[in-house]
């Protein structure tokens, strides 16, 4: 469950379109941002990729408004 809270106010400027807001990058909580996990191998240690954030270590919020006319 997200924990940060932030107001979007929204109103359509001229014609309707689809937009997307991004949030700045913060740390994967999953892995802690060390973008896997410690895995042993016939080879030796080595990292599994975090499923969560690809490996990057961060992950970032997209949220998308879709504009639609009001059916009535």
């Amino acid at each position: 469950m997200s924990i940060k809270k932030q107001i979007v106010e929204l109103e359509p400027s001229g014609r309707i379109h689809n937009e997307a807001f991004v949030s700045a990058p913060m740390t994967c909580r999953y892995c802690n941002g060390r973008g896997g996990f410690p895995i042993d191998t016939v080879e030796g240690p080595s990292m599994e990729e975090c499923p969560d954030c690809k490996g990057t270590g961060e992950v970032i919020a997209v949220v998308t408004v879709e504009w639609k006319p009001n059916k009535r």
